[in-house]
């Protein structure tokens, strides 16, 4: 891994952290902890690119696992719906 790959690769990072959001009432708890997450997969897989093993595990580890991210419920859905069908000129 290049010098430069290194710092694109922590430039991402930090992009991703910047994103972050807290939990309000457009941004659920779901999301911030599944955004948190990807933070964490990404920092985690850096860490082994540089060094070849995970942080706090193994070589041969596959790595921490990570919880789905939840399925948006269908209330939610059909509210996007209708927000868009208002939206567009008839």
């Amino acid at each position: 891994m290049t010098e430069r790959d290194i710092v694109e690769r922590l430039h991402g990072l930090c992009l991703l952290a910047d994103r972050l959001r807290a939990p309000s009432h457009r941004h659920t708890q779901e999301d911030y902890v599944a955004d948190r997450d990807e933070i964490r997969d990404h920092a985690r897989r850096f860490y082994r690119d540089l060094t070849g093993s995970w942080p706090g595990h193994e070589a041969h580890a596959t790595g921490p696992e990570r919880r789905a991210r939840p399925p948006v419920p269908t209330a939610v859905l059909r509210h996007r719906e209708r927000i868009r069908a208002v939206g567009k000129p008839a």
